[in-house]
């Protein structure tokens, strides 16, 4: 069983989307979703790097990463994670048994531009980030080498059978539930309404290695509209700048 989608953000280079294609088409990938493409999958060069992969891929242009993404319950990043100390990266052996776990149908993997890679406001939305171990000299791999790694780790790590439980919520609720969060910290006082991110992009990857579904987003929404009320009802009585007494 496959990933649901791969997901390129901002590719830049003809060779490589047509490469991509032809790799997600080896491993059955149904669907490439391209946020913001430099270059048209039609073109002439694109499809000659296909190899006729194209024609087993429904493929479909974005503007916002948030439209390309809404279809999957878990979204893996790969990011080689320099320069950034503070994001919890994980090697692929790692994180393949969680996506096989969550089921791969609704999982998108995530790459970004050739030469800038991921921004930090689309990774702070991926629930996983995966780094393919490489020469620490020399760790910057080819975009479809990248791909082609991945699918191929997540292909032999998948079985016949699939262990999930329960499907993760899509994507969308798990937005809407952190808009929600955002607005009942805020309510009570705990974030820092200078800085409210520093917060909220700790939670968001505390819901992405959980995989919340629907009920736990249903029960944490609740809970966010109880801490509205008693903010409401209770003005004044909450401590300020609670967040200030958390760790870094």
């Amino acid at each position: 069983m496959a990933i649901g989608s791969l997901i390129l953000v901002e590719p830049a280079q003809a060779g490589n989307l047509g490469a991509a294609m032809r790799v997600a088409a080896n491993f059955g990938v149904p669907r490439l979703e391209l946020v913001r493409p430099k270059i048209d999958p039609e073109d002439p060069e694109v499809l000659d790097w296909a190899c006729g992969g194209e024609r087993r891929l429904e493929c479909r242009s974005w503007s916002k990463f948030s439209e390309a993404t809404a279809r999957c319950h878990t979204l893996a990043a790969s990011a080689s994670g320099r320069g950034r100390q503070d994001l919890p990266v994980l090697p692929p052996e790692e994180v393949v048994p969680v996506l096989i776990e969550r089921g791969l149908p609704g999982v998108g993997l995530v790459f970004g531009n050739e030469t800038r890679g991921l921004r930090r406001e689309d990774l702070d939305r991926c629930d996983l980030i995966i780094s393919i171990p490489t020469e620490p000299g020399f760790p910057v791999l080819n975009l479809t080498q990248a791909v082609a790694i991945l699918l191929a780790t997540i292909s032999m790590g998948a079985g016949p059978c699939q262990a999930l439980v329960e499907e993760p919520a899509p994507g969308s609720q798990v937005e809407s539930l952190m808009a929600h969060l955002d607005r009942s910290l805020q309510a009570i006082g705990f974030l820092d309404p200078q800085n409210p991110q520093r917060i909220l992009r700790k939670l968001r990857r505390i819901l992405g290695r959980a995989g919340i579904t629907e009920n736990e987003v249903a029960i944490l929404r609740g809970i966010c509209r109880q801490m509205e009320w008693a903010a409401e009802a209770r003005p004044g009585r909450f401590q300020e700048s609670s967040e200030s007494d958390l760790p870094e």
